[in-house]
């Protein structure tokens, strides 16, 4: 580069040129690099010559900057715009990491994730930071959140933030150390995300974000060279930027938490640096000092994370699964209550096997979970029943398939006493949810009628059935009228007749199945 110094140096001795060197901060850019420039004609060996070349080139580079006029065409402010998308010499990673997040965005648009208000599930599904996987498995969680929004106007929001504050840090730090930063931050505000609030789905640049602003008012409040004048505004724009996004982050639905985190990392790792590089801004470092930073903050994270308790989300991990092996496993009873009988009973063996190990694989880890030490007593309780209730439907299950298999009628009074005691487990669970008193049921006599024919029949109130009691059918009675007829203490035996066999016995009028009851005889 040529500059109105390149004669001035061209005419100093070595000892002088190395001097004005080391006194670089007090000389113009443009002085240093025509030293630098004759240094290098001459072959003189200096101490930090290239980290010194960097800063003169950069504070010429934005006294450039500063002298042309600011675009005021629509195609300048157009192609200003533009340049923010567009990798740089000294804005390379910055752009990168908007474009990621743009096109992140867009392809789970078009995979049909809602661009103003996602649901909760999709997030989760394409890795959100979630405790209840991230603390059991999923701890990669902790990273692609890192690259998902809540909607456009968050992703929006946290673009514009990024490319302000990477179009002022990059240059100062350079590529390396501002990408490091970033996912380092990024870590930490997903980690204290988890240790506040662990059923929280959380999503968002805005924990790496925050930790840069962090870092770059840190690393100006330390820079030696520059006066408090000189930093005093830079200082007081980021702390108000911090903490009034901190201040709105307050309000319902903001994982401050993570910016906390972000923000706590940010400013650590900006006073790592400056003390590495001598109280100055740089963008050579050590790679070895580099990599030993790097590798201890990873084992602290690993050893946060290690510290997080993870019984609570185990807890609700298992209830999700539990949810879904149950739905799996009652398709084949809703399927039998349509047309079951015993001449076609056996199509549907296969559906009760397969029950038998959905419930078998629930029972195996709610056992598990009972052995967590930490478990809080209501959880404990809820275990508790849970496991009750799945053994129960479990000894349905195994009763059901071998009935069917010797061909024999499955709905008989062992069959009927099982579907009583796990309504009971269904009634004590919707209790203890509910925080409603106890309430067990000894027996089926226990239960309101209405209640106890649901339970034990599998028929709705809505479905309508025939009912027929001691042999007299029951005229356009419903579940609701049975009580005027008989008292639960009053039945001897329930039987229940779907499809083929309440149309062959009582003919059209049971379309929608029948119930026989049999009344107790003094």
């Amino acid at each position: 580069m040529e500059n109105n110094y390149a004669a001035v140096a061209s005419e100093k001795e070595d000892y002088q040129l190395l001097k004005i060197l080391g006194e670089h901060a007090a000389y113009e850019p443009e002085a240093i690099l025509a030293v630098i420039a004759e240094i290098e004609k001459r072959n003189i060996t200096a101490p930090n010559l290239e980290q010194v070349k960097q800063e003169a080139l950069q504070a010429h580079e934005l006294r450039e900057q500063q002298q042309n006029p600011a675009p005021t065409s629509f195609s300048d402010k157009l192609k200003d715009i533009r340049a923010l998308f567009v990798p740089q010499q000294h804005y390379f990673v910055t752009p990168i990491l908007i474009n990621t997040n743009l096109v992140i965005f867009v392809l789970l648009a078009l995979a049909g994730v809602h661009v103003l208000s996602p649901e909760g599930e999709d997030l989760i599904q394409v890795g959100a930071n979630f405790g209840p996987y991230t603390l059991t498995g999923e701890q990669w969680r902790l990273f692609t959140s890192m690259f998902l929004h809540i909607g456009i106007i968050h992703l929006l929001v946290n673009m514009y933030a990024l490319a302000s504050i990477g179009g002022a840090l990059e240059p100062l730090v350079g590529r390396r150390q501002f990408i490091v930063a970033y996912v380092l931050c990024g870590l930490a505000g997903s980690l204290a995300s988890l240790w506040w609030d662990q059923q929280r789905i959380s999503a968002g640049a805005s924990g790496a974000i925050f930790g840069m602003f962090g870092m770059f008012m840190t690393m100006v409040l330390l820079e030696r060279r520059m006066t408090w004048a000189e930093k005093k505004g830079m200082v007081y724009n980021l702390l108000g930027v911090i903490a009034l996004n901190l201040v709105f982050g307050l309000q319902g639905g903001i994982d401050n938490a993570a910016h906390t985190g972000g923000l706590v990392l940010g400013i650590a790792y900006g006073a790592v640096l400056m003390l590495r590089s001598g109280r100055h801004f740089a963008q050579a470092y050590n790679l070895g000092g580099s990599i030993v930073t790097v590798a201890l903050l990873l084992v602290a994270f690993v050893g946060l994370y290690l510290q997080i308790p993870t019984e609570n989300a185990r807890y609700l991990t298992m209830l999700d699964r539990f949810g879904e092996r149950e739905t799996a496993a009652m398709q084949v009873m809703k399927e039998m209550e349509v047309d079951a009988s015993l001449i076609n009973g056996g199509k549907y063996l296969p559906g009760l096997e397969q029950g038998i190990a959905l419930w078998d694989e629930n029972i195996k880890e709610l056992i598990a979970l009972q052995e967590l030490p930490e478990l809080g007593e209501e959880q404990a309780k809820e275990v508790e029943i849970l496991l009750h209730y799945t053994q129960l439907r479990k000894t349905s299950y195994t009763m059901m398939r071998d009935d069917i298999r010797k061909s024999q009628p499955w709905m008989h009074e062992r069959q009927r006493r099982l579907l009583w005691d796990i309504g009971n487990s269904v009634q004590q669970l919707n209790n203890l949810r509910e925080g409603n008193a106890p309430q067990p049921h000894d027996s089926a006599t226990d239960l309101a009628l209405p209640e106890a024919l649901e339970e034990t029949t599998g028929f709705q109130p809505e479905s309508h059935p025939l009912f027929v009691l001691d042999g007299k059918v029951l005229e356009g009675i419903g579940s609701d009228g049975i009580e005027g007829h008989i008292t639960p203490d009053e039945i001897e035996s329930v039987t229940v007749l779907k499809g083929e066999q309440a149309l062959a016995k009582y003919g059209e009028r049971a379309r929608n199945g029948a119930v026989e009851i049999i009344s107790k005889q003094e």
